[in-house]
């Protein structure tokens, strides 16, 4: 037989899964606690009321020798019995309180109120029996006769009245304390599981709010505790501020992609156009034409591929996080290349430590790219003088490259758009010197993704200094690590 099978439609919240798990937990605590307590007063009132107990049994029977009771009078000739022994056996009967006597053949011959209890073995000590669901308290002690030999068994019982009302009253009581545990505990399970939960609450309000809102102004708020959940708030941050800056850029390669395209499209399209309407007859129409054309899509081809590579630079410490690069003989490298490309011009490096290993975290290829623009835009930039200087200088934690040039410069407002996109010097952003205006951003978008920096030193018409400064890494272990990954990766 098949079962049917129930299924919410909805699962609990979390809230009430700890709502609910913390209530067991502090009702379980509750209620053993108070039967904890219940049962150590219990054992406490029955200590007492055995010691109470074993006292009054003590003092009847010092009474009852002091009196030189003859128990062998008493019972069915009671006519014998002396007056004085009824009189003092009366005066020992109470509410709470009963005697038998036993003579020494162990017959029952006097007792002060019927009772069916058991008969017990003499002892010094009184012990406690369960009576129609009340407790009594039963000693049994010999009592001497004549002469010193065995005169009867006194039997004394002793009922706990005032127990038995404590008892009805603790009962009620624990009932009373029990449901205000119970609700205790449901108020403050439900209220400790918000308090613990409601950063979580914030937390998942506030994604709530970026998926509504704009992801660049929301971020959530660091609480005042230093814990897991302050952790996770600046984790949670940090990945905003990533996919944000993924947005911006990607709106950004949009927007330049359609702004800088444009004109090269519609020369190409003006070209095309003039062709299909006449301009394919002329011999050397058509040659112009195809030459603009290609030339058009060729810097096309390089816009794209530049402004890929600046998308890309963005999250280049993600992608390269292991990679290492000895800053000496990398630079040394691009300097030898620029010797040879560029032999009209003089390039001297001055390297402070060329004998010795100076390692970066930055991927080697990201490194050789930004040297090579900011050198190229050296070479294009220099003019009658035409010299560059590339120095580098290490402290105890960074490592600084400088490249030098005594070209045009700049001013001081250029010099703070310098590094946005698509932004040159020339303020007619014309071709004559090439470039497209991207090389500057593409450079300060690796350093900056590899916790760097760069900024350039400037004189109008005497020239610039571009100053690039990067972390060194001074992990040995880690080091030798990556030389070993590097050595397995080429074998």
């Amino acid at each position: 037989m098949r079962l049917p099978s129930f299924q919410l439609k909805q699962p609990l919240s979390l809230k009430w899964k700890w709502s609910i798990l913390l209530f067991l937990v502090f009702n379980l605590i509750g209620v053993a606690s108070l039967m904890g307590y219940r049962h150590l007063s219990q054992e406490q009132a029955l200590a007492a009321i055995k010691a109470n107990g074993q006292m009054r049994l003590d003092q009847t029977q010092s009474v009852l020798k002091a009196a030189k009771l003859d128990i062998d009078r008493l019972g069915t000739n009671a006519e014998n019995a002396r007056a004085d022994d009824l009189s003092l056996l009366a005066a020992l009967e109470n509410p709470e309180t009963s005697l038998r006597l036993y003579n020494s053949a162990n017959q029952l011959v006097y007792e002060t109120r019927r009772l069916d209890v058991p008969t017990v073995a003499a002892s010094p000590q009184v012990d406690i029996y369960p009576y129609k669901k009340q407790l009594l308290v039963i000693g049994t002690v010999s009592l001497p006769g004549k002469d010193g030999a065995n005169g009867g068994t006194l039997q004394y019982i002793y009922r706990p009245l005032q127990y038995q009302d404590w008892l009805t009253k603790q009962q009620q009581l624990s009932s009373w304390v029990l449901v205000a545990i119970l609700i205790f505990s449901l108020v403050f399970a439900y209220g400790l599981a918000r308090y613990l939960l409601l950063p979580l609450e914030y937390l998942n309000n506030t994604l709530d709010l970026v998926e509504e809102e704009s992801l660049s102004t929301i971020r959530i708020r660091k609480p005042r505790s230093n814990d897991e959940w302050s952790d996770l708030n600046i984790h949670i941050n940090r990945l905003l501020d990533k996919i944000d800056g993924y947005v911006q850029n990607q709106k950004q390669f949009v927007e330049d992609v359609s702004h800088e395209l444009r004109t090269p499209v519609a020369i190409v399209e003006g070209h095309l156009q003039m062709l299909n309407r006449w301009g394919k007859d002329d011999p050397e129409i058509l040659a112009e034409s195809i030459d603009a054309s290609l030339q058009e899509i060729t810097r096309m081809k390089d816009l794209v591929q530049m402004m890929l590579d600046l998308s890309r630079a963005d999250h280049a410490e993600v992608d390269y996080k292991d990679e290492m690069t000895e800053i000496y003989a990398t630079t040394r490298q691009v300097f030898n290349n620029f010797v040879m490309l560029y032999p009209n011009f003089r390039f001297y490096l001055d390297s402070e430590g060329e004998d010795k290993e100076l390692y970066v975290k930055i991927y080697r290829n990201h490194f050789e790219q930004i040297l090579i623009i900011l050198l190229d835009n050296a070479v294009k930039y220099s003019t009658d003088r035409q010299e560059i200087h590339i120095a580098v200088s290490a402290s105890f934690t960074t490592v600084e490259i400088a490249i030098q040039d005594f070209g045009e410069g700049m001013s001081q407002e250029d010099k703070q758009k310098v590094f946005g996109r698509f932004y040159r010097v020339d303020k007619a952003r014309s071709r004559q010197k090439g470039g497209n205006g991207l090389g500057l951003s593409i450079a300060k978008q690796l350093v900056d993704s590899y916790k760097g920096r760069i900024y350039v030193e400037s004189v109008l018409r005497h020239g610039s200094i571009f100053y690039v400064e990067f972390p060194i890494l001074l992990d040995k272990a880690e080091i030798e690590k990556n030389k070993k990954k590097v050595l397995t990766k080429n074998l």
